[in-house]
């Protein structure tokens, strides 16, 4: 009777699966350590359309810093999305509700989001718009 024959992978089958499993997990933390930084750029992005508010002279060093900023997060394709003070329908998806716990039909840009693409990196900070007091007849 013959021998059974040995399963065993064909030469350098183990040192190509060890190289496989090596080069997902370097391409799984480039992935992760990437979208940290696309997290806080798009926090900078947010926090620097707030600075340029809250300025009211312009500078020159402050326009060359937007640029380069908005340069940066263009090569990663990152956008702001929301106009501060603009009254929209409320997006569970695109809007964090800022101080509510009831989701209201209207709301009011508080902070923008950012997006890359279909892709919600920081939703826009939103607040419920309050309707105005009727008021008596005179």
């Amino acid at each position: 009777m013959a021998a059974a024959k040995k399963n065993t992978p064909a030469r350098g089958g183990a040192k190509r699966v060890a190289v496989a499993r090596d080069a997902r997990l370097a391409n799984a933390l480039a992935d992760a350590s990437w979208a940290e930084a696309d997290e806080a750029l798009a926090e900078a992005l947010i926090e620097f359309a707030e600075l340029k508010r809250a300025l009211t002279e312009e500078y020159d060093a402050l326009d060359m810093a937007s640029q380069a900023l908005a340069r940066a997060a263009r090569r990663r394709g990152l956008v702001l999305f929301g106009d501060v003070g603009a009254t929209v329908a409320f997006d569970a998806a695109a809007h964090e509700l800022n101080g509510s716990s009831a989701a209201p039909a209207r709301v009011r840009i508080v902070r923008e989001g950012v997006m890359r693409g279909r892709e919600m990196l920081n939703r826009a900070v939103v607040a419920p718009v309050r309707k105005p007091a009727k008021r008596a007849p005179r």
